[in-house]
């Protein structure tokens, strides 16, 4: 049996059924890197999703992160040596004359697999909740928006920061924000990496609710218990007819689009600079897509 080594999975029972686990909890469990979203976290999340969307005993899936916060977003040490950002001594691998090659490969895998990852969220037939716990940015942002109803904590931050850090939303970011706050308010969020509290996100839309930090899970399986002790098939409607109108737009060229895109960016020097500069802790200094000099 695969062994998930960056998540954690559990079936729980809602209260008044305690022989009737429902509802199944998925945890980030990168709690030492905020939850970042590595190469391993991908591919099991796009596992664990299969397991989950064969399993029709399952009513509600809530997503939550270890420890201090949801997610980070993607992990940029990761992502740092197949972009050529990091120096010799982390250097992705010697693949001969095929290092270039196998670079751009390796890149845009990890882009294929978070985009098939969170269509697959988007497409179980189980309610779908994120239990935003602290920080969701990135990626961590998108894998909420994904869901069907976010709960955050007092301590929930959300932003989406893919611009300002040179990259751009990959993962369903641009088609679900505008859906929730309004087509300026994701533009701006978008465009400029504005990091909101709860409380705002709230007002605007982003999440549902907002709870005190230490009663979120206990709030949100309270809610989930609520959708499991309905009937099976008007929830599965419900949601299946919701989902239709809300997916209006969603298109395999649409998703295409966005892998395009972050494909594109990600061979500019501009990424690379933004992922030096997050690894330097330092501000980024950007010149547009054409670095003249040898090796930048």
């Amino acid at each position: 049996m695969f062994e998930y080594k960056t998540l954690k999975w559990s079936l729980h029972a809602p209260d008044g059924a305690p022989a009737d686990n429902c509802i199944g909890l998925i945890t980030l469990n990168r709690p030492e890197a905020l939850n970042a979203i590595d190469v391993r976290m991908r591919v099991e999340l796009d596992l664990i999703l299969d397991q989950i969307r064969r399993d029709d005993r399952l009513r509600v899936i809530i997503i939550t992160g270890e420890g201090r916060g949801f997610s980070a977003g993607g992990d940029l040490r990761s992502e740092a040596a197949p972009l050529g950002a990091l120096d010799a001594e982390h250097d992705f691998g010697a693949f001969g004359p095929y290092k270039e090659l196998a670079n751009y490969f390796f890149n845009d895998l990890r882009h294929v697999v978070i985009q098939r990852a969170i269509r697959k969220l988007e497409e179980l037939q189980a309610v779908t909740i994120a239990a935003i716990n602290g920080p969701a940015v990135g990626i961590g942002l998108e894998l909420a928006t994904a869901c069907d109803i976010r709960y955050a904590s007092e301590r929930a931050r959300l932003g989406e920061v893919a611009v300002p850090a040179g990259f751009v939303p990959e993962s369903g970011g641009a088609r679900n924000l505008p859906k929730l706050v309004g087509i300026g308010r994701a533009m701006e969020m978008i465009l400029t990496g504005e990091i909101i509290d709860a409380v705002e996100a709230e007002r605007i839309g982003l999440v549902e609710r907002v709870f005190p930090h230490d009663r979120l899970l206990e709030e949100t399986f309270r809610l989930a218990g609520k959708i499991a002790a309905a009937p099976f098939l008007s929830v599965r409607h419900a949601k299946a007819l919701v989902r239709r109108y809300w997916d209006h737009n969603k298109s395999a060229e649409g998703a295409q689009a966005e892998l395009e895109a972050v494909m594109e960016i990600t061979r500019t020097g501009d990424c690379r600079e933004g992922i030096r500069a997050f690894l330097d802790k330092r501000s980024p200094h950007y010149r547009g897509p054409d670095y003249r000099e040898t090796g930048r």
